[in-house]
């Protein structure tokens, strides 16, 4: 018999069958009874950022098509909140950093109850520098002031890898370290009071992009520690790029990707999970931010690449069915 499949499509098909199973918790409520759901949270970031802006776009697409009744975007300032909201059942849906997902499901393995949707976005980490500081790469640190953005943000579990890897952590002259978001590490940084800002975002953030054009800012290249971070924690972390002028007036730069994933509770309804699925590669053209000029992963072949998260079983009756 001839195989109906492209052997790409049969490779991605064998991936999904082989992939972990997230057993399926009791319903958060009756209402998984209906069409859609009675209401569906996100918890996203903070105000200005791309990933609000996303999950304000989702949120007005889920009423739209019928999947939820009542959605509202929730303003947060880190992935791990995030999680932390998911989990205790204030929010229903979840955009998380992987790095972040992975450290979190592994220090809450017995209590977690969440898998992946899907990647959604590439994140892109940033670190910024005045045009003057004299800071060329991370060797220059030592001595320096950093911030390293909110407690538990993909930001700073990235930012504390990169700084560990980098030996910068025992140094004997160790950076100091402030947790900023991103709006009161932009102000830090444009008032001089820290030297360096680490910043993990979609592609452009808007807040930067208006510092830009008040101050002369630098891009680092920090990829000279992407090895060693590939080699301690795999499957994570990419190469990618920054385009010049990205900012106004910064030059290009390669940069540390992670992804951007959806995170759903584990007892979110397989035919909710399933809905969500659909509408993020057929309604992908609404959901893309007016800021936005990084990558947005949806379509099949790629919201499926979670970086080792567990799917949601309505996730994966989504892609199987969606290849043929």
């Amino acid at each position: 018999m001839t195989d109906r499949y492209s052997p790409e499509r049969r490779a991605l098909l064998k991936v999904l069958l082989s992939a972990p199973a997230v057993a399926t918790l009791p319903a958060l409520s009756a209402c998984s009874q209906r069409t859609g759901q009675s209401r569906l949270d996100i918890a996203s970031g903070e105000e200005g950022g791309m990933y609000f802006e996303f999950a304000q776009l989702l949120s007005a697409a889920l009423v739209k098509n019928g999947i939820a009744e009542t959605s509202a975007a929730l303003k947060t300032e880190a992935s791990a909140q995030n999680l932390d909201l998911l989990v205790q059942g204030r929010a229903h849906l979840a955009l998380a950093l992987a790095d972040t997902v992975a450290e979190f499901r592994a220090k809450h393995t017995k209590q977690a109850g969440i898998s992946a949707l899907g990647r959604v976005y590439q994140n892109y980490f940033h670190c910024i520098v005045k045009a003057n500081s004299g800071i060329e790469s991370l060797r220059d640190f030592p001595g320096r002031t950093i911030g390293t953005g909110a407690a538990g943000s993909g930001t700073w579990v990235t930012g504390q890898r990169i700084l560990q890897v980098a030996g910068l952590k025992e140094h004997r002259q160790a950076p100091a370290e402030r947790m900023l978001g991103y709006a009161s590490g932009m102000e830090a940084l444009g008032h001089g009071d820290i030297d360096v800002l680490f910043l993990f975002g979609g592609m452009p953030v808007r807040p930067l992009t208006d510092l830009a054009r008040a101050q002369d800012l630098r891009l680092l290249d920090v990829t000279e520690v992407l090895g060693k971070l590939r080699d301690a924690y795999p499957g994570l972390y990419d190469r990618v790029v920054i385009p010049g002028n990205t900012y106004p007036g910064i030059a290009g730069v390669d940069a540390i990707g992670v992804s951007n994933l959806l995170m759903a509770r584990s007892d979110l309804p397989v035919k909710t999970a399933k809905g969500i699925v659909k509408l993020l590669t057929t309604q992908a053209h609404q959901l893309v931010p007016g800021s936005s000029s990084g990558i947005q992963h949806l379509t099949p072949e790629t919201l499926v690449s979670t970086a080792g998260q567990p799917l949601h079983p309505g996730a994966r009756d989504a892609y199987l069915e969606l290849h043929g």
